[in-house]
């Protein structure tokens, strides 16, 4: 049995670990979205005028030459006042979006706490948390504050804490909305419409979602797919304590784990699908063709392997492209740019997948004006064994 994606619960959901928010604090979230969309539509789009006018003839005249390359373009920009008065605006701005959504996080958190905690043991549960105490997060994620989210992804203070998912879930809501994002949209969603429209007939029995964050996605498969058995993960406890409480308290059953992508704990050939979204620009270029082969390892014959992430991998514009080294440097993506500019279809070859069986996507989302970029490949038939 399968429901249509537009039924299916979506990432800005109700239910009892949301922060309660007194009026103030939604009016300084709301301010944040607003200023987030001022900095990116009235001030970002004057980098090109402000690059001719001012950056290049900078450059120039140091240089004996025009700006070429990438770093040229930086340096250039950064040559312009104008252009170090938004960097250090959107920064701010990205600091102030943390503050908003984590004072009333930090002040709700006993009662955030004790929910996700009777969610998590009430007898009735439907899924499973499986955390690993002698896990040590891998440090090219934990080590940093992806995003600048405070205490990264990795934040565990306490055996009941569950700050990461909260800051994560209510952060990337605040963050989606003030890029054009909607509340009805779902990444899942999408990716269900994806495969109904290249893979139909294709319904999974197991599902792997990699990189679950607070569990969005990963509930959101359960509710698409209610006869699989959906299995997700990520490398924080606090963040996988959330997710686990966040999908029992929305009736669907997901079994978290605490493990690296790169290294799976699963047995070979024991998912039909495996999906990941918006992880891809958080790893190495290691880490990633690791977490492919990885996939490929743990996929079925006739199994689908579908990444979804952030639609940049077609600029070419080197201002535009500029944009992408400055989340680099001031917003904690340290492996943005190189995710820009992997071979992902290369990666998936040497991965094992066919190339007649790799193909790259741009797709809409469910809902707004967001477009993701998409990379999918299905792992060969073997003789006798059914798709």
């Amino acid at each position: 049995m399968t429901t249509s994606h537009t039924d299916m619960k979506v990432r800005d959901v109700a239910h009892p670990m949301l922060a309660q928010l007194e009026p103030e604090d939604g009016s300084r979230q709301r301010a944040v979205v607003l200023m987030r969309r001022i900095l990116s539509s009235k001030v970002r789009s004057q980098n090109h005028r402000l690059l001719a006018e001012t950056g290049a003839p900078t450059f120039q005249a140091r240089h004996g030459r025009p700006p070429e390359s990438l770093a040229d373009i930086e340096e250039s920009l950064f040559d312009v006042p104008a252009y170090r008065m938004w960097s250090a605006a959107n920064r701010a701005v990205q600091e102030m979006l943390w503050m908003s959504v984590g004072e009333p996080i930090f002040r709700d958190q006993a009662r955030i706490e004790a929910a996700a905690k009777a969610l998590s043991e009430a007898p009735d549960k439907r899924g499973s948390l499986h955390l690993d105490p002698g896990y040590d997060p891998s440090p090219e994620v934990a080590e940093v504050d992806i995003h600048l989210q405070p205490g990264g992804y990795a934040l565990a203070r306490s055996p009941t804490d569950v700050t990461a998912g909260a800051l994560y879930e209510t952060g990337g809501n605040v963050f989606s909305f003030s890029v054009g994002g909607r509340r009805d949209d779902s990444k899942a969603a999408a990716i269900s419409r994806l495969i109904e429209q290249e893979y139909p007939g294709f319904v999974p029995r197991r599902i792997l979602d990699l990189g679950c964050s607070a569990g969005a996605a990963s509930a959101a498969y359960a509710w698409r797919y209610p006869d699989a058995e959906v299995h997700a993960l990520d490398i924080g406890a606090g963040m996988l304590r959330y997710a686990h409480a966040r999908a029992e308290s929305l009736g669907v059953a997901v079994h978290f784990h605490q493990m690296d992508a790169s290294r799976l704990a699963f047995a070979d050939a024991s998912f039909d699908l495996v999906v990941s979204h918006n992880v891809l620009h958080e790893m190495s270029d290691q880490t990633r063709q690791a977490m492919i082969a990885e996939s490929m390892r743990v996929l079925r014959p006739g199994g689908l392997l579908i990444y979804q992430d952030v639609n940049v991998r077609s600029i070419t514009d080197p201002v535009v492209k500029a944009d992408i080294v400055w989340e680099k440097h001031f917003n904690g993506e340290r492996f943005w740019l190189a995710y820009s500019n992997a071979d992902l279809c290369a990666d998936l070859l040497a991965g094992g997948f066919p190339s007649e069986q790799i193909r790259e996507h741009e797709i809409p989302a469910v809902a707004g004006a967001l477009r993701w970029y998409v990379i999918a490949a299905r792992k060969p038939e073997t003789q006798g064994t059914p798709a």
